[in-house]
C-alpha cells in the first residue's frame, strides 16, 4: 500500500511539473510572436492556458478516483486474505478437537472395562462430537457450492413446522436449553436441504453465542402471507458498527484476542445466501435488555 501511496504522489508531482513546463512554452512563444491577424496574443495565450488546465484537472481528477478504487480493491483483498487465513486456523483447530474427542472415547472403550452406564455416556459423548464433526463439514461444503453458484434448487412443497420441529428436538437432544412455539402447517415451496441448513445454523449460532444457563426461544407463525420464524437469545449481543459485517463469509464478531466462541464464519453466510435462492429476508435487532433476535420471512403457500 506504501508503493501505491508513493506512485501516486509521483505521478501528480509530474503532472504538475509537464503542466507548469507546457504553460511556460507557451508564454514564450505567444510573447515573440507578437499579433497574429489582428488578435491579441494575450487572448490565445489565455485560451491555450485554460485549455491545459482544465484537461489536466480532468486528468488529476480521473487520477485520483482511479488510485482511490486501486486502494479500495486491495483494502478488501487483504482482508479477504487476513479472514481466510483465520478461517483456516479455525477450521484446523474445530475439526482436529471433536477427531481427538471421539479417538479418545474409543481408545478408553477399547482398554478398560467400563460399567454399562459408564459405556452409554462415553458413547454419547462420541456421538455428539462425531454430530458436531459432521455439522461443520456439512456446512463448509455447503458454503463452497453456494459461493460457486454450484448450487441447483430442487424446489418442494415442505412442511416447515415439521422441519422447525425436527430441528429444534435434535438440539434439545443435546443441549437441553431450547424453547420453541412452533405454528402448526406452515407450508412453503423450498429445498428441504437448504431450509434445514438455514434452521440449525441460526438455532446453533444462538446456542454458540449464550451461557449455558440460558435458553434460546424459537418462534414461528404465519401472518400476512409470510412465514415468520424467530431464534430469539440472552447472549452478549452484537455491537450496532459489526452488524452490516455478520453476513459477510468468514466474518466473526469480536477479534481473535478477546474471542472465545467457538465457529468459522460461515453459519450466518449460508443462512443469508439460503435466503437469497428463496427470496428471504433477515432481520436482526436487540433482545432487550440482552442478547439478539434473528428474524427470517419466507413466502408461504395460502
Amino acid at each position: 500500500m506504501t508503493v501505491l501511496y508513493i506512485l501516486a504522489v509521483y505521478i501528480l508531482l509530474q503532472v504538475c511539473w509537464w503542466g507548469y513546463m507546457l504553460t511556460d512554452v507557451y508564454t514564450q512563444l505567444y510573447d515573440a510572436l507578437g499579433q497574429l491577424e489582428g488578435q491579441s496574443m494575450n487572448d490565445i495565450r489565455s485560451r491555450k492556458i485554460s485549455m491545459l488546465v482544465g484537461e489536466g484537472s480532468v486528468f488529476v481528477v480521473l487520477l485520483i478516483l482511479g488510485f482511490w478504487q486501486i486502494k479500495r480493491a486491495l483494502k478488501r483483498e487483504f482482508e479477504l486474505a487476513r479472514m481466510e487465513k483465520t478461517f483456516l486456523l479455525s477450521v484446523t483447530h474445530e475439526l482436529k478437537t471433536p477427531i481427538a474427542a471421539v479417538k479418545l472415547s474409543l481408545e478408553t472403550l477399547k482398554s478398560r472395562k467400563l460399567s454399562e452406564e459408564q459405556q452409554a455416556q462415553i458413547l454419547t459423548d462420541a456421538l455428539r462430537e462425531n454430530n458436531r464433526l459432521q455439522f461443520l463439514s456439512e456446512n463448509i461444503l455447503l458454503a463452497t457450492r453456494l459461493d460457486q453458484k454450484q448450487h441447483h434448487l430442487q424446489k418442494e412443497t415442505i412442511d416447515f413446522s415439521a422441519l422447525i420441529l425436527a430441528e429444534v428436538n435434535r438440539f434439545q437432544l443435546n443441549t437441553g436449553r431450547l424453547e420453541s412455539n412452533i405454528q402448526s402447517n406452515l407450508q412453503l415451496v423450498g429445498e428441504p436441504e437448504l431450509l434445514r441448513a438455514l434452521v440449525s445454523n441460526l438455532i446453533e449460532n444462538a446456542l454458540k453465542y449464550s451461557s449455558s444457563e440460558e435458553a434460546v426461544f424459537v418462534d414461528a407463525k404465519h401472518a400476512n402471507n409470510q412465514i415468520i420464524l424467530s431464534v430469539a437469545d440472552h447472549g452478549q449481543g452484537i455491537a450496532e458498527k459489526e452488524l452490516p459485517h455478520i453476513f459477510e463469509k468468514f466474518y466473526r464478531i469480536g477479534n481473535e484476542e478477546t474471542r472465545r466462541h467457538k465457529g468459522t464464519g460461515l453459519g450466518l453466510y449460508i443462512v443469508k445466501s439460503i435466503l437469497k435462492l428463496h427470496e428471504g429476508k433477515i432481520d436482526v435487532r436487540s433482545n432487550r435488555p440482552q442478547g439478539t433476535i434473528f428474524t427470517v420471512q419466507l413466502n408461504a403457500i395460502l
